[in-house]
C-alpha cells in the first residue's frame, strides 16, 4: 500500500550563526510518522488557498509541538504566554481548518491540542505554576535534566475513547508544557486527565490531540500506537 502524506506543521528554527531563520520540525516528528507508517512532510501555510491545497494533496495532518499561542486568538490578554511568531499561528489555524473542512485526520501534539482548542473557541491556562497547586509539567526545567523519553506523570483515560484503547485506564506520560487547555472545545470530548486534574487529551470524529510529546517515547510501543492509530484514521478515509 502507498504511504499515506503527513503534513506536518512547520516551526522557525533560528540559526544564529548565519542570521536566518528556516522552517522545519524536529526529528523526533519525522521519525514518529515514518515508524507509524506515513510519509511525513513540512509545510507552512500562507493563506487559505494554500492550506485547502495542502490538504487536498496531503492525506492527513500533524500539529507539532511549539512556543505559545498568541491569547488574542482565543480573547484573551497575555498573563504569562511567550508567543512565537504570528505567522506559525497563522499557518497552523489555516491548515487545522483546511483539514477539518476536508474532512481528513488530523493528530494534535503538546502545542497541537492547544491550538486545536483556540481554533474551537475554548481557552487555555496559560501559565500552570501561577495557576493552581498542580505538578511541575515542564520537566526540562528538573534538576538534573532528565531524558526525553522520561515519563514524569501518570494520566488516567476515559474508557471508551481511542487513547483507553491503548493505554488503559492509567499510564505514564511525558511532560514539556506550561500551558494546558481550560475548557474542552465545542464537539469534543476529553478522553484524558493528568492526576492532579489537567486535562491531557481531547478526541472528536476526526481528532484526536494529546498534550504530552509521544514522538518522544517511541520506544515505548504504546507511545507509537498513537501514531499507527491515526495512520490506520487516514488509511481508513478514502484517498
Amino acid at each position: 500500500m502507498k504511504k499515506p502524506v503527513i503534513i506536518m506543521s512547520a516551526r522557525d528554527m533560528h540559526n544564529s550563526s548565519f542570521g536566518l531563520t528556516m522552517l522545519g520540525n524536529n526529528d523526533g516528528y519525522y521519525q514518529f510518522i515514518r515508524q507509524a507508517g506515513g510519509l511525513p512532510l513540512t509545510f507552512m501555510a500562507t493563506d487559505e488557498a494554500e492550506a485547502e491545497e495542502a490538504a487536498a494533496l496531503a492525506d492527513g495532518l500533524l500539529i507539532t509541538g511549539g512556543a505559545d499561542i498568541d491569547p488574542a486568538l482565543y480573547g484573551e490578554e497575555n498573563h504569562g504566554s511567550s508567543p512565537g511568531e504570528a505567522r506559525i499561528d497563522r499557518s497552523d489555524l489555516l491548515l487545522y481548518q483546511a483539514f477539518i473542512k476536508a474532512h481528513k485526520p488530523v493528530l494534535g501534539i503538546c502545542r497541537g491540542i492547544q491550538l486545536i482548542a483556540a481554533a474551537e473557541h475554548a481557552t487555555l491556562i496559560q501559565d500552570i505554576p501561577s495557576y493552581g497547586n498542580y505538578l511541575n509539567h515542564s520537566q526540562w526545567t528538573f534538576e538534573p535534566r532528565p531524558a526525553y523519553n522520561f515519563k514524569s506523570h501518570d494520566c488516567m483515560f476515559v474508557k471508551g475513547s481511542r487513547l483507553y484503547e491503548i493505554f488503559g485506564e492509567q499510564y505514564p506520560v511525558n511532560s514539556f508544557h506550561h500551558q494546558a487547555l481550560k475548557t474542552v472545545p465545542a464537539g469534543y470530548k476529553e478522553t484524558a486527565r493528568s492526576t492532579d486534574g489537567l486535562i491531557e487529551a481531547i478526541e472528536s470524529e476526526l481528532v484526536t490531540a494529546v498534550q504530552w510529546h509521544p514522538e518522544r517515547l517511541i520506544d515505548d510501543p504504546k507511545h507509537l500506537a498513537i501514531g499507527e492509530m491515526f495512520i490506520r484514521m487516514v488509511n481508513a478515509q478514502d484517498r
